[in-house]
């Protein structure tokens, strides 16, 4: 279909012929929403373009023959950042942004429009027009006609977002007489727009290549373009202010982020179709309506009485007043000067979520924060805060509001997909009815690189860590952060590895005033330090004073330009453990436990590896009955684990409707530290590193009861995972060392030696300062085990930090400009965490797959799926419509396979070995089970893979077996 004339284009101004460009610093009214409410009549008419701009094309559809002037989608994306600017971004980020560059808020609203309006404007280049020679001949043939001519072809190209940045860059110098550098601050969010921000020499590659930029008309379309913008936006009002001063990397990062998200919506030819509505206004008005975008949260507090907002939010918890660490949180976000890092240490199950969510609606309210980030260290855990959250925000929210769950399977928890589908339907209301206050998943908030720009998002500490990662679209990571309040939770799980992200995350996050509330049960000093070191450094407080190191617990610490020690009333009541050790043989549990539960009792088993806890399990099974002992680990499938721990929660957790069982032996690992509210009458556990020790035994006697079985009345730790106690120093089982090193389980050892008793929560802190004391004495005889370990522990954690370096963002201070900060690739975060080797985690590789059970000739269901049995066809189109809800299930069944089939040099042939298992060519339209692995079990849930080894022609087999009582093993078979 031939092109018309783009003087006849439907999308083209109704004048013939336009006016000169404005002069620089005219002043027009600016192009702004409020625009709609003037014109009643819905009359606006598009900005007044000369057929030169009007012919310049910027998007096209070779499917339909349709195409758009750059101009007009420049024109749809300046008024979809006002947009968003008035009604997306929360008021603390607002305030933010004019903090940082200087300016009121009015007038860094005028600078993100322009940006937006000018962030495509390196279309307007010869090399760029030219790509369509082929497919819109009549196009550039048009454009030819107005003096556009790019008919030469241009082999080697620049991209667009590149030539944006120096066009920006230079008219800045050249109008305003800014300076390179200062020039750059600005020009550098146009050239990031596409999610990653050219390097110094690309830029200085792209100045020098005239040719590629144009001459003559291409130059003055160009500056009536930025002309024509900056006056229309405001921003000509503005520049000779903002080019005074650079506009600081942490605001930079956030409006690059605001500009992509405009650019997103306005190539959207949903919501700014090719053929819509002639008014800005009309066409905004229209797309903002089907966006729906919820505004960002207003915290409502009726009262600021710690007892009464915990009745008022949590109505459940009625009966008792708020608890010390809830009063203390609560209290000191009102009183915090600025935006505040909390660092929260107190004992498992006493509020220490309940009182994080009312301090963030505190802070919220006095900071003006527009949502709340809660980070999680594994998907296990992040499922039941998405689920308390939701019941939070029941009571919390005074409006419509956005949320997500991030991570890896979030589609998969039903809760959230329950919101998903319900989104579909389009339910609307106008949302000023607190009766119809509500959490929504937001349609354009769904996807990867999205969902983290809700206003309430809950999913791994991952998806915060990434903000710190050099990737692609980390600026939309730093939008969606910028206005939050974050919490995390648990802290004490990140390694050295992932606090160097923690560490660098802090600081970005200082920069933006964002409050951050960090929890854990156990924390080391130096630990709690580093966090409030790192916080500092991102207000510009290079050395601020640190924490008091002495044991006070629970504690609250408060950094708001000083550091503060925030006494919080100490809980009534403590308990003694008895602490004991016995031996690594698992036959020496079966007789303990005999003799300890022979009057009833619920016992845990938390060990180290999958493997040890499949022995011990193995070792009790035959004594015990078979509805008295329960294994749960990861290698279970993701529907049969989560069943496991339902019944867990069933027996032993604190609810009301609680069944627990006379007697009961739960063997597990490290699942049963994080993820479960659940209570043991004895416990007995693998050494571990002394944190993650305390962090178990924190699951004995953890919740009140009227009695407990009567040889069991007072709490007992038994300790293991070390082969001879009475050797000096100890002799460690290889797992134990090989899990956390020998250091941290030598100190752990140490500091217990000769130790009868815990006092919980009288210990804790002494316990944790002490394992973590650099200074630590080694007990006598110990020395030269213990020098050998400290030196290991030394080289590692030096490599983790070199490891982190390589892909960790600069620090907000340590750059002037976006210009190549990411110099590397980190890869796709999001899809990193799906295949389970996410960048911001220093753990080897280790490859998910989905079982299916292989029956004769036929592929089916697994038996624990929703549709068990259900017969899957190979080689054909499966798992889109009707078949998608049996996809999803499918999608459900996954575990994790042993790490020794993961090693360095097998991986690849071990995901080769796994695709010729199963024909799932057919799937791969399938959502659900595009790109995934599949496991086929046979009838007794075995299965063979053989991986090359040791040189041609040599391989080792693995047998694996699966089944629904012991989870997944791996046994290597022979070599042949």
């Amino acid at each position: 279909m031939e092109t018309p004339d783009v003087r006849h284009s439907p999308h083209c101004s109704q004048n013939a012929s336009a006016p000169a460009p404005p002069a620089a610093h005219e002043k027009e009214r600016p192009l702004t929403v409020a625009a709609v409410a003037a014109d009643d009549a819905g009359t606006v008419q598009n900005e007044v373009w000369s057929d030169a701009a009007l012919s310049a094309w910027g998007k096209t559809d070779r499917f339909t023959g349709q195409w758009f002037p750059v101009v007009h989608h420049l024109t749809d994306s300046a008024a979809m950042a006002e947009e968003l600017f008035d009604h997306y971004l929360p008021p603390a980020a607002r305030t933010m942004l004019s903090d940082l560059a200087g300016v009121s808020v009015q007038e860094v609203r005028s600078l993100a429009a322009f940006l937006a309006g000018v962030h495509d404007i390196g279309k307007i280049t010869p090399q760029f027009a030219s790509q369509v020679s082929q497919t819109f001949p009549t196009v550039l043939a048009a454009m030819k006609r107005h003096g556009l001519d790019a008919s030469r072809p241009y082999p080697a190209r620049i991209p667009h977002a590149t030539l944006s940045q120096v066009i920006v860059q230079d008219w800045l110098q050249t109008e305003y007489a800014a300076d390179p550098r200062t020039a750059a601050t600005y020009a550098c969010i146009a050239g990031g727009h596409h999610g990653r921000n050219p390097s110094k020499l690309s830029i200085v590659q792209a100045r020098n290549s005239p040719g590629a930029l144009g001459s003559g008309t291409w130059i003055e379309v160009r500056q009536e373009v930025l002309q024509k913008m900056s006056a229309r936006t405001g921003a000509a009002q503005v520049w000779p202010m903002l080019v005074s001063r650079r506009l600081p990397p942490s605001a930079q990062s956030v409006l690059t982020g605001l500009v992509i998200m405009a650019d997103w919506m306005a190539s959207n030819t949903d919501y700014f179709p090719y053929d819509g509505p002639l008014s800005t206004p009309r066409r905004l008005a229209q797309a903002t309506a089907l966006l729906d975008l919820p505004q960002p949260w207003r915290a409502h507090l009726e009262s600021t009485d710690a007892t009464t907002l915990l009745h008022q939010r949590f109505p459940q918890l009625a009966p008792w007043p708020a608890r010390g660490v809830q009063r203390s949180l609560v209290e000191s976000a009102q009183a915090a000067r600025s935006a505040p890092i909390f660092i929260v240490e107190a004992p498992m199950g006493v509020g220490k979520t309940e009182g994080a969510l009312l301090a963030a609606e505190v802070l919220a309210s006095r900071f003006g924060q527009g949502g709340v980030f809660l980070g999680l260290p594994t998907m296990a855990t992040a499922n039941p805060m998405f689920t308390r959250t939701m019941r939070w925000l029941d009571n919390a929210l005074g409006e419509e509001a956005s949320v997500a769950l991030t991570h890896g399977k979030a589609a998969l928890n039903d809760e959230y997909d329950s919101l998903l589908r319900a989104s579909w339907h389009g339910d609307i209301h106008d949302g000023h009815d607190p009766a119809e206050s509500r959490a929504v998943v937001n349609m354009w908030l769904r996807g990867a690189k999205r969902a983290g720009l809700s206003s309430f998002v809950i999913g791994t500490i991952d998806q915060a860590l990434f903000a710190a990662l050099k990737a692609k679209h980390v600026a939309l990571r730093h939008l969606g952060l910028a206005g939050k309040v974050v919490i995390v939770d648990e802290v004490h799980s990140a390694d050295a590895y992932m606090r160097e992200y923690l560490h660098r995350l802090l600081t970005w996050l200082a920069s933006w005033h964002v409050p951050v509330i960090v929890m854990s049960a156990t924390l080391p000093p130096a630990q709690r330090e580093g966090f409030i070191t790192a916080y500092a450094r991102g207000v510009g407080d290079l050395h601020p004073a640190l924490p008091d190191a002495g044991d006070s617990y629970p504690r609250v610490t408060l950094y708001d330009g000083d550091t503060h020690d925030i006494p919080v009333s100490a809980e009534e009541g403590s308990a003694l453990v008895s602490l004991e050790r016995m031996g690594d043989d698992p036959a020496l549990i079966v007789d303990r436990l005999s003799a300890l539960l022979a009057k009833g009792g619920c016992a845990g088993v938390v060990c180290n590896t999958v493997r040890r806890a499949q022995e011990v399990f193995d070792a009790l099974h035959g004594s015990v009955p078979d509805d008295e002992l329960i294994l749960i680990h990861s290698r279970f499938l993701a529907p049969e684990r989560l069943a496991r721990e339902a019944d867990l929660v069933r027996k032993l957790g604190n609810t009301k409707d609680v069944q627990r069982p006379s007697r009961l032996i739960v063997v597990g690992t490290q699942v049963l530290e994080q993820s479960l509210d659940i209570d043991f009458d004895v416990l007995i556990s693998d050494l571990a590193p002394i944190d993650l020790l305390l962090q178990r035994v924190g699951r004995l006697h953890r919740h009140h009861r009227a009695s407990r079985p009567e040889l069991l009345r007072e709490p007992l730790l038994l300790v293991r995972g070390v082969t001879d106690w009475e050797s000096t120093p100890p002799s460690l089982a290889r797992s134990t060392t090989a899990i956390y090193g020998a250091s941290s389980t030598l100190r752990a050892a140490a500091v217990l030696n000769e130790q009868i008793s815990i006092t919980l929560p009288d210990d804790i802190a002494p316990l944790v300062r002490r394992g973590y004391d650099p200074d630590l004495p080694p007990p006598a005889g110990w020395e030269d085990r213990w020098r050998a370990a400290e030196q290991a522990a030394a080289n590692a954690l030096a490599v983790k930090r070199q490891r982190a370096q390589a892909y960790l963002l600069p620090a907000p201070h340590a750059v002037s400009s976006l210009d190549g900060w990411i110099d590397v690739d980190g890869g796709d975060p999001d899809r990193a965490e799906r295949e389970g080797h996410a960048q911001v985690r220093d753990s080897e590789d280790s490859l998910e797959v989905i079982v299916v059970d292989r029956v004769g000739d036929e592929l089916r269901m697994p038996l624990c799926s929703a549709f068990p049995g259900t017969v899957i066809p190979q080689g054909q189109m499966w798992g889109t419509g009707q078949d998608a809800r049996y996809a999803r299930a499918l999608a459900a069944c996954t575990l994790r396979l042993p790490q020794e089939l993961c090693r360095e040099g097998m991986v690849g042939s071990l995901i080769e070995a796994l695709e010729g298992m199963v024909d799932a060519s057919g799937w791969q339209q399938s959502p659900w089970l595009r790109g995934q692995l599949f496991l086929p079990l046979d009838d007794h849930g075995n299965v063979a893979i053989g991986l090359p080894r040791g040189g041609p022609g040599h391989t080792e087999l693995y047998l694996l077996h699966y089944d629904s009582v012991r989870g997944l093993t791996a046994e290597k078979a022979r070599d042949h």
